[in-house]
């Protein structure tokens, strides 16, 4: 029987050999597979010609495909050959990105390099981004002037942070439009291609089925383990925008190449299960804006901007012979040298950058390598986070497998997609893009308001999709970082794309952002801080601090001291903050007398400082999450302090704080100098890493939330100051890694604090819970150090609260602390019965005069979570992770596991202490005693709730 594909792991490789054919010499491999994910009989697939050249890179472990094989049987054995029309795919689910082939085929190195320096803030790209999005409006019909005149006020600070002006950025973009609008003009566009009119109404159907021309496209390849975002599609055949020159008749190599990948993925999509060779389209096209815009007096040669080649197996093979590669050497993080391909180091604009990365990090290096080696515990810091960060690389890749691996319905029940959508609509918005809607079925999903995520037609692999950003989900139900419960429980579902679509499913995206800027905050860490930083982070020194005398709070020693310690910080100060202990407010006290400076007695009395830093440092304020960044500024607020710029996403910023939001539109010079005047700039430490904030420099960096951030994560905001304060509380939810490798498991905080505990000061007064509340807690996971603040916090009960009366409770609820065994079973990760005695436990308080507002369910999984919503669509319910740095008056608190905690969730005690520190007043367990008491911490705390 003839099979379209095989695929195994490797078990065996033999050396690659020449031999004698009927057609002449050829060089073959044999590799040996296990199929079925190594549950199959051993197979043989012999490798032909050129494909031997990925039987150097291919190791035994890895997993390969081979679709479209010649087929044989031998002694018994079905057998496979790689030569003809057949295609072999090395480690398939490690999605290669387009644009890294195409770095990958200029110099190994450069991809590599890619990968941990990012993009600088230049204006060549910057220049670069605003002619894509103008070659984008160009393709949808809109007029020139318009298009640029609004693409660079959209790139206002981009632009304003280069100290360049907008008038002279629209000439250079013109410059480069006139290229793009002339190819049009030549017929290339015509109305027939489905262009876009003036006369086109909002509500148009533009949709690829109908229309000769995609904007953008994103393309995801199952077979080849590509994907990538093509510049513009015309008639089934890629189109790239490059902004450079180019006066010879072909498109430069890597070009082609990038146009090529596209073309293969386009194949893939119109041939089905037939060749994706054979399908691709046979031309491409190459774009060279710069060309329109360079004097023809000084220049000779084909000025042409467009340049046409033809696409072929031969092509088309190298790029999937480029793609193994690289995804061989991403199997065990390895390091390129430069050597696998054939690049001319002496033509290289990276070749100095190339050298230095060699020389610091001892790398051997086609280029050569200058300057000296980081001491060797540096070099092994480096290599172990870079392979931990690579290894979550992979983790997200696992991840895209996962759209094609699973069903709609399989994506949905593990929450990573809304399925079933129901298209009501699409509007074309001012500046070209589309709002997409659609009603929602109600279902619960990891996707927020916000994200970024995967629209699509039904299919995000092989139907219509595109990136989209979610603006609304439906009168999507309050979560607990909100006051409410995080369900899309409502009717529409509102997102932006840059192209239209029949809106019918909506998946998470497994973006590489997170781990992109990780590697660069790693690279910034080691190569570019002075030893004198670095010398304290690997413990080559301690850290020193100047005393300070001025009292900055003065009913809270531990407060005040925190604020002490960081104002007097040479290198860093470390704040463990508990649940309740007043975090919010020491922190911004302390951003303002960072601010403002301290003085010392005399220098009081002088008017003078002793220390030039004591005029107020620049400061950064940071946070693992948006909400943590806007509650800090809420914070600051209260305390008369209002001289901040915010930076970031519009959807990302809380409502009541979007007027300190940084406007990235504008006029440059205003929107840049807004915040490089700014003495306090707030972001997350996601938005640090990117190439914004990169521009800035900070005395201080405050991070909140540092307890839940990975290393490189905290680095990415440290790396732009001269000093920190990391303020978090290792006791509570650790670093999110998805990967299996621990090194990131640890956050920056815990190890400093650790090494250096006299840098750090612990809050012990907790303004939240009552004494028997946080007794457990206390005792647990600090030491027995926790302790109420006042009397007053110790002693608060329900009947303090306007309207209630425990004595309206039932017996079991009446004390501060309670436990509820329901009986009932788990099913999957739901326990119908106990949300059920959730949903009657609740009604209790409600009937004894509680608000909704003030009581919140936490349950471990999205399941229950779902299954006690449905029961209480009124109050806050929501996972453990995302209650985080909320509270309520009331807490209920489901464990859903019966007879067994075999669940990895209940592995980690610190998730429970984030659940029973979020009670005010009144705190219930609802669970299984039984097997709650098999664990033993599980059990001291069913013994404490039972009193």
């Amino acid at each position: 029987m003839t099979v379209d594909h095989v695929r195994g792991v490797v078990v065996d490789i033999e050396e690659p050999k020449t031999v004698n054919t009927q057609y002449g010499e050829s060089d073959l491999c044999e590799v040996t597979i296990r199929p079925d994910r190594r549950s199959g009989e051993p197979t043989t697939v012999t490798l032909w010609g050129k494909w031997t050249e990925n039987a150097e890179v291919i190791e035994t472990g890895m997993e390969i495909a081979v679709y479209n094989p010649d087929e044989r049987e031998y002694q018994g054995e079905q057998q496979y050959s790689v030569g003809g029309d057949a295609t072999l795919v090395v480690q398939p689910d490690f999605l290669v990105d387009v644009t890294d082939i195409r770095a990958w085929v200029q110099c190994p190195r450069m991809y590599y390099l890619r990968k941990l320096d990012g993009a600088d803030h230049a204006y060549p790209l910057v220049k670069g981004t605003v002619v894509h999005e103008v070659f984008g409006d160009l393709l949808r019909g809109r007029d020139l002037d318009t298009a640029i005149e609004e693409q660079v006020d959209a790139a206002g600070l981009d632009i304003g942070l280069l100290g360049r002006e907008a008038d002279e950025v629209a000439g250079d973009v013109r410059d480069h439009a006139s290229a793009i609008q002339g190819w049009l003009r030549q017929g290339t566009l015509t109305e027939t291609d489905g262009a876009a009119t003036a006369a086109d109404n909002s509500e148009r159907d533009f949709s690829p089925a109908e229309s000769e021309w995609r904007s953008e496209m994103t393309l995801i390849s199952e077979r080849f383990g590509m994907k990538g975002r093509a510049d513009a599609v015309r008639r089934g055949m890629p189109v790239e925008l490059k902004t450079g020159k180019n006066t010879k008749r072909e498109p430069r190599f890597q070009d082609k190449i990038q146009a090529t990948a596209y073309a293969l993925m386009l194949g893939e999509r119109a041939a089905g299960a037939g060749s994706a060779v054979e399908a691709a389209p046979d031309t491409g096209t190459l774009l060279y804006t710069k060309n329109a815009a360079v004097d023809r007096n000084e220049e000779s040669g084909d000025l042409s901007p467009a340049k046409e080649f033809s696409i072929g197996s031969g092509l088309l093979n190298y790029v999937v012979r480029t793609r193994n590669a690289i995804a061989a050497m991403e199997y065990d993080s390895g390091v390129p040298t430069g050597y696998e391909a054939n690049a001319k180091c002496e033509y290289c604009f990276e070749q100095d950058t190339c050298m230095a990365v060699s020389g610091r990090l001892d790398q051997e290096s086609k280029a050569g390598t200058v300057g000296r080696a980081v001491p060797d515990e540096e070099l092994d810091y480096f290599e172990s986070f870079y392979t931990a960060i690579e290894a979550e690389r992979r983790a997200v890749h696992r991840e895209y497998a996962k759209l094609w691996e699973q069903t709609p319905e399989e994506r949905a029940d593990n929450d990573r997609a809304l399925i079933d959508l129901e298209p009501i609509g699409r509007t074309e918005l001012d500046g070209g893009r589309w709002e997409l809607r659609a009603t929602g079925t109600g279902a619960v999903s990891k996707i927020r308001e916000g994200n970024l995520v995967l629209a699509s037609d039904g299919d995000p692999v092989t139907g219509n999709a595109e990136l989209a950003r979610v603006e609304r989900l439906g009168n999507e139900a309050p979560r607990a970082s909100d006051s409410g419960n995080g369900n899309a429980v409502a009717e529409e579902i509102v997102v932006t794309a840059d192209e239209p679509l029949d809106l019918r499913r909506l998946d998470v995206y497994p973006s590489e952002l997170t781990t992109d800027r990780l590697q660069n905050a790693l690279h910034d860490a080691v190569l570019l801080q002075s030893p004198e930083q670095k010398d304290v982070l690997f413990g080559r020194r301690e850290p020193e601090f100047n005393a300070v005398e001025e009292t900055f709070i003065d009913n809270n020693e531990a407060q005040n001291e925190a604020v002490q310690l960081a104002v007097g910080a040479e290198d860093f100060a470390l704040v463990h903050g508990p649940p309740g202990t007043g975090k919010t407010y020491t922190l911004a006290r302390m951003v303002r007398a960072l601010v403002e400076g301290s003085k010392t007695p005399s220098e009081r009395a002088s008017g003078e400082r002793s220390d030039p830093r004591d005029g107020g440092d620049r400061v950064l304020l940071s946070a693992f999450t948006n909400r943590a960044v806007d509650n800090l500024l809420e914070a600051l607020e209260d305390q008369g302090y209002t001289d901040i710029v915010r930076v970031g996403t519009e959807s990302g910023v809380r409502e009541d704080m979007q007027k300190y939001r940084l406007e990235t539109s504008g006029d440059p010079g205003e929107c840049a100098g807004r915040l490089q005047n700014a003495q306090v700039v707030a972001a997350t430490t996601a938005t640090c890493g990117g190439s914004t904030l990169q521009t800035q420099d900070f005395d201080t960096a405050v991070v909140d939330e540092a307890g839940q951030l990975t290393e490189p994560g905290t680095l990415a905001a440290t790396t732009l100051a001269d000093r920190f304060v990391l303020v978090g509380d290792h006791q509570q939810l650790p670093p999110v890694v998805q990967s299996e490798d621990e090194t990131l498991s640890t956050s920056l905080f815990e190890r400093l604090i650790d090494a250096h505990p006299d840098a750090g000061v612990m809050l012990d007064r907790q303004y939240r819970m009552a004494q028997h509340i946080q007794a457990f807690a206390s005792r647990e996971f600090y030491d027995g150090q926790l302790r109420p603040a006042t009397g007053e916090v110790a002693a608060q009960r329900l009947d303090d609260l306007d309207g209630v009366s425990t004595s309206r409770l039932p017996e079991g609820l009446r004390d501060r602390v309670a436990f509820v065994d329901p009986g009932g079973s788990q099913v999957g990760n739901t326990n119908p019965t106990e949300a059920d005695r959730i949903a009657e436990i609740v009604a209790s308080y409600r009937s004894a005069g509680v608000p909704a507002d003030d009581i919140g369910v936490i349950a471990p999984y999205r399941a229950q979570v779902a299954e006690i919503s449905k029961r209480l669509p009124d109050v806050t319910v929501d996972t453990v992770d995302r209650f985080q740095g909320s509270s309520k008056e009331v807490i209920v608190i489901s464990f859903v596991a019966t007879g067994t905690l075999d669940s990895p969730i209940f592995e980690d005690y610190r998730r429970i202490n984030v659940a029973l520190t979020r009670a005010k007043k009144a705190l219930v367990l609802v669970g299984d005693g039984d097997a709650l008491a098999t664990d033993e911490v599980y059990g001291r705390m069913v013994e404490w709730a039972r009193g």
